[in-house]
């Protein structure tokens, strides 16, 4: 993944609002709330690209892999974004990229990326399945940069 972040390869952003329980000790966000903000835009971007219901727990995936690098700290009165895309698509995962950004004096600071890997299962007998067609279209459609096809991969 880049580190560097180009706000113009994202459609899809959610706000944050830090609260004070994110913050650790130090006064900063604690690592672990990272993976909340992750799961917030993911909600997002299945919600805005998918249509699937944000209020319903129906999602059909199960994370497999989750990566994040840490660059600066958030603090309580940061303004926080998560910019959110598909960047690889496999026969039965796909990966989602992030960027954790916050807006310092109209200048945009990345906090943290990550990738984050979804992996497509049964409801019923929780095993692994394929990716469904019209999600993988709907995907296609949606975003600036193509994701990769790697299909050597769960």
């Amino acid at each position: 993944m880049d580190t560097e972040f180009k706000k113009e390869n994202f459609k899809n952003r959610v706000q944050i609002h830090v609260r004070y329980d994110d913050l650790d000790t130090l006064g900063h966000v604690n690592n672990k709330t990272y993976l909340s903000y992750l799961e917030e835009s993911r909600i997002n971007y299945l919600a805005e690209v998918l249509n699937l219901k944000k209020n319903s727990l129906d999602f059909d995936v199960v994370v497999g892999r989750i990566d994040i690098k840490y660059l600066l700290p958030i603090f309580l009165s940061d303004i926080v974004y998560v910019y959110t895309r598909i960047s690889r698509i496999g026969e039965r995962s796909y990966d989602f990229e992030c960027y954790v950004v916050k807006n310092n004096n109209n200048k945009i600071q990345t906090c943290a990326f990550a990738s984050v890997t979804l992996v497509s299962v049964d409801l019923k007998t929780g095993k692994t399945k394929l990716n469904n067609p019209k999600m993988i279209d709907l995907i296609q459609k949606y975003e600036v940069i193509k994701p990769i096809f790697q299909t050597n991969r769960i």
